[in-house]
């Protein structure tokens, strides 16, 4: 090893060391005391310890990690908040309860000047305690019923196991072996499995992914999530399979889209699938390699965009340019966010995150390669060339093929 290495090498170990000799332990009402004397929204530089016990949990890890409270004694008091915290290697797949006493080593934060908290720590385990949860057997309206109970926001104290009738699946994680999936009560009111880990199956017959019409168990402390009561990162059982397979695509325009999502309540999401098929008319979150995915507004005619419709998210293995024809398929959701500040509210039509985007076998004009969906700027104003025409973006104007 060469002696720049070594050197390199070693004020890596002397840093570290540094850094672990700088950690200040702290009891939960000092990290309280101390991170709200930071700006809201503002991260502390030096490396804390706070050790307490837990007085409350969202009851499930996702990705290692866990949200709870702590307190300097056992209870029910939440002082302190490690939120998004990472359990320890051999650990991460047994949540902590409450009672147990742990310590977070990390960066204090003042969340928004309301909360005192630490985001994104590790997690050390001092002790476990003995605490049994009585679990609630539910049906989907009586877990909305009991939900709407509590404040928007808040999470129950009581595990309930929530048994029903699958309606849609919205979102599938093979990864990590999660799902998000909705139980009817009624035609308009759902039960919500955020992100719920799927477990072993009891036999063969039962393995796999939560798909339409399966029966299933949900285990998970009830949150109100702004009127939406759902399990979130708890754990699901399939109990029986319905055969019906994945749900099927309801084939739609971009003109046809905009109206299901007119239809829907602002925030809600439609329960079918939906294939929406149009032309890519404006870029809004250009393609990420990394996440295969991108965001744009659909038109049912590129001489005539309306950008009231936009697919957020959508997966694609490819960089999709303006002017190609699609094949979009998932939820439809009635975007809605209320004016906060001076930022003004959003409502807007679109696919909901996460949908699939595929190419047509006409995606593409027969043109010269340099002029696939190209886009040029020109005094100011942006262009699409489709079959040797220039379209303005806004519709506006139309360039003749022997301006070319």
């Amino acid at each position: 090893m060469s002696m720049k290495k070594i050197l390199t090498l070693c004020a890596a170990v002397m840093a570290a060391m540094s850094m672990s000799a700088a950690i200040t332990n702290m009891t939960c009402a000092e990290a309280k005391s101390a991170a709200m004397l930071l700006q809201p929204g503002q991260t502390g530089t030096d490396s804390v310890a706070v050790t307490g016990y837990v007085t409350n949990t969202n009851g499930a890890i996702s990705r290692g990690q866990q949200t709870f409270w702590l307190d300097d004694t056992k209870g029910s008091t939440q002082t302190f908040q490690a939120y998004w915290c990472n359990m320890p290697l051999g650990n991460d797949d047994t949540p902590l309860v409450v009672g147990d006493k742990v310590t977070i080593k990390g960066f204090l934060m003042n969340y928004n000047g309301t909360t005192a908290e630490m985001k994104n720590g590790d997690v050390v385990v001092l002790e476990r305690t003995a605490v049994h949860y009585d679990t609630i057997a539910v049906d989907a309206c009586e877990a909305i019923e009991e939900g709407l109970s509590l404040n928007p926001g808040s999470v129950s104290d009581d595990y309930f196991l929530v048994h029903g009738i699958v309606s849609s699946v919205d979102r599938t994680d093979e990864a990590n072996k999660q799902q998000i999936f909705w139980i009817d009560c009624t035609d308009t009111t759902r039960f919500e499995a955020y992100y719920v880990t799927i477990q072993e199956a009891a036999s063969q017959e039962l393995a796999g992914f939560v798909e339409v019409g399966d029966s299933v168990e949900v285990l998970g402390k009830l949150t109100n999530f702004n009127g939406t009561i759902e399990v979130a990162n708890g754990k699901a059982w399939i109990l029986k399979k319905s055969g019906a397979g994945p749900q099927e695509a309801i084939v739609v325009t971009v003109a046809q889209a905009v109206a299901i999502g007119d239809s829907l309540a602002r925030g809600a999401t439609s329960k079918e699938l939906y294939q929406v098929v149009g032309y890519v008319d404006s870029i809004a979150y250009a393609w990420s390699e990394e996440k295969k995915s991108m965001s744009f507004f659909m038109c049912d005619d590129l001489q005539h965009p309306t950008y009231n419709f936009e697919v957020y998210n959508g997966k694609t293995d490819v960089d999709i340019p303006v002017g190609t024809k699609v094949y979009c398929t998932g939820k439809i959701q009635h975007y809605y966010k209320a004016a906060s500040g001076d930022k003004p509210e959003v409502e807007l039509i679109e696919l909901a995150s996460g949908g699939k985007i595929s190419l047509t076998p006409d995606a593409l004009p027969n043109v010269a390669a340099e002029q696939k969906g190209m886009k040029v700027l020109e005094n100011g104003q942006l262009y699409i060339i489709k079959d040797n025409v220039k379209y303005s973006v806004l519709g506006v104007e139309e360039i003749r093929k022997q301006e070319y």
